[in-house]
């Protein structure tokens, strides 16, 4: 595999290797911690170890047992890093160093990292409740589905992060794979974005005009994420084929039918239908084909929010509401 042999790697090599017997050290707030802490913590990777597997690696449940700290062991392949993100070895551990500086209430913390052969591993805080995916698609026998007004407060926290990598890092931020897998929950179903390595760093392109299916990863191709997002929290349907997901929802909203056909049929009707219209409104905005159509994330953050301080009330007035065509495929 000729990617070991690559800058990336001789950058961690000289950086002190975590499995030899060096002493850990702390640059900042991020801890770099030896290949043997974590593999003590996660009972050597032990599959009942095992939270869940993406695309680009593997993901533990660990504790140290010196301060019986629970957290998130993520098992990177090195290829993934160089590849992808293709980091320079000058920038690569200040880059780290940024990301554990990201804090906010609705996105996890890095903890720390270590680098082994051709792996890096990043430690983050455990979530207890697992991810946004775990409650939609993948829910537990011995769980309640997620109720109207804890799905609003799921939007509404998930939109305040996005909103701070937007319009309040510096630089500004770009996240890049935003989903439901990708939103954890803390207690009280509070949400919190991970992420896969670290966040993309926004750079403003000449013409931002993209359309779907370019490839670009702008501040709206994150909206067009969330669009999903919102789609997914109000019908329960998974969204890994995205344009299916549309071209469902279009059938639903065609021929007059009543927009309630979209929501989840979890939620047995306890919502108000004037809200579920708001929410499928904007998730429509959010999917426009066009970039620039699009709102920003200061648009997008105060529907949520608005519907997330409201209490379903069952006596509510109900209105009939149709809903126009306006998702759209291309």
């Amino acid at each position: 595999m000729a990617y070991k042999n690559s800058g990336l790697f001789r950058f961690w090599r000289l950086g002190g290797s975590s499995s030899s017997d060096a002493e850990d050290y702390t640059a900042g707030s991020v801890t770099k911690f030896k290949y043997r802490q974590l593999e003590a913590a996660t009972n050597n990777f032990a599959i009942e170890s095992l939270l869940g597997e993406g695309e680009h690696g593997r993901t533990y449940k660990g504790r140290f047992k010196s301060t019986r700290q629970v957290v998130a062991v993520k098992q990177v392949n090195g290829k993934n890093i160089s590849d992808i993100y293709r980091y320079s070895e000058q920038s690569i551990l200040w880059t780290i160093h940024w990301r554990s500086l990201l804090h906010h209430p609705n996105i996890v913390d890095l903890i720390g990292y270590c680098s082994h052969e051709d792996q890096i591993l990043f430690v983050y805080d455990f979530m207890l409740l697992g991810s946004l995916k775990d409650y939609l698609h993948d829910l537990p026998a011995d769980k309640k589905p997620l109720d109207w007004n804890t799905r609003m407060k799921i939007a509404a926290g998930a939109a305040e992060g996005v909103k701070h990598l937007h319009d309040l890092s510096s630089p500004s931020i770009i996240h890049g794979n935003i989903k439901p897998s990708n939103i954890l929950l803390c207690e009280g179903y509070h949400p919190r974005f991970s992420d896969f390595f670290g966040f993309k760093e926004y750079i403003p392109e000449p013409d931002e005009s993209e359309s779907v299916g370019d490839g670009k990863l702008t501040k709206k191709s994150d909206i067009y994420s969330f669009g999903f997002v919102l789609l997914e929290l109000i019908s329960g349907r998974n969204a890994e084929m995205k344009l299916d997901l549309i071209e469902w929802a279009k059938r639903k909203l065609v021929d007059g039918e009543e927009f309630t056909g979209v929501a989840d049929p979890l939620l047995k009707g306890h919502y108000q239908e004037q809200r579920l219209y708001q929410v499928l409104y904007l998730a429509a905005d959010c999917l426009e084909t066009c970039n620039v159509s699009r709102p920003c994330i200061g648009h997008v953050v105060n529907v949520p929010s608005n519907l997330a301080s409201e209490i379903y009330d069952p006596d509510a007035i109900q209105i009939n509401l149709k809903v126009k065509n306006r998702f759209r495929t291309g």
